[in-house]
């Protein structure tokens, strides 16, 4: 006969053994069997990540999105299914291919998808495309990351992956969401890009360049001041008749 092990109790001679419940076995049992760690970054996707949800646990989920990113030639480096998370590495942004060159500039760029629970047996999917216009060492390397711009080549290629899964796992109702978003996030980043490359200088008025010059109103004194008469008095004066002759 197997034997329970518990907890000993004696009170004055008397002793007897008590088994603990086991809804009490229950929480420990889960302190246990949770991890202390996990291969999740500790940040969160940047705001303007793609974001969707599909009917699949987060495992097959995760799965699938990395099937769908590779079969579209954008090359993976991690994949953790159980938690959800995966991460291209840093890419040339041309061939989407495992790059050692420095992230510095649009020429390399990196993808992560964050893959949490949603509704009951859905999964939502956050996708985002970044890169690193400067390089600050002062600053964590996370607050360098710059999303994509909505028009790049690579925001648009995740875009059709992911319709593609919501195509398959999702419904229409998902659909239309993530087509919402995606518009309203193009709309903002255009809006954004606009107001970077308006030149400040070219929104005042520029001053009225019709009014004349303050010197080319001023008539020139000497040129509208008549001009004094120069004829000198002695050439005015007559001269003497030389033509009388003298009376005799």
């Amino acid at each position: 006969m197997s034997q329970r092990r518990g907890v000993r109790v004696e009170v004055r001679g008397w002793s007897t053994r008590l088994a603990p419940h086991p809804s009490l076995l229950i929480p420990f049992i889960l302190l246990l069997a949770c991890r202390a760690t996990t291969s999740r970054p500790s940040f969160q996707p940047v705001p303007t990540a793609a974001v969707a949800e599909i009917e699949l646990g987060i495992p097959e989920a995760t799965r699938a999105l990395a099937e769908g990113l590779a079969k579209d030639s954008i090359a993976l480096s991690v994949i953790k299914e159980q938690d959800g998370y995966i991460d291209s590495g840093w890419l040339d942004a041309k061939t989407l291919e495992h790059t050692g060159a420095r992230p510095l500039g649009a020429h390399v760029v990196r993808v992560r998808a964050w893959i949490n629970p949603a509704k009951q047996f859905w999964s939502e999917l956050s996708v985002e495309a970044t890169f690193r216009p400067m390089a600050d060492p002062s600053r964590p390397e996370r607050e360098l990351d710059v999303p994509l711009p909505e028009d790049d080549p690579l925001q648009k290629r995740l875009s059709t992956v992911i319709k593609a899964l919501i195509v398959q796992y999702g419904d229409a109702d998902a659909l239309k969401e993530f087509q919402d978003k995606a518009a309203a996030t193009a709309k903002a980043d255009s809006v954004a890009r606009a107001k970077k490359t308006t030149k400040p200088d070219t929104l005042r008025a520029r001053p009225d360049t019709a009014k004349a010059k303050p010197d080319t109103l001023k008539a020139k004194a000497d040129s509208l001041k008549p001009k004094r008469d120069t004829t000198r008095a002695d050439t005015l004066k007559a001269k003497p008749d030389t033509t009388k002759k003298p009376i005799p």
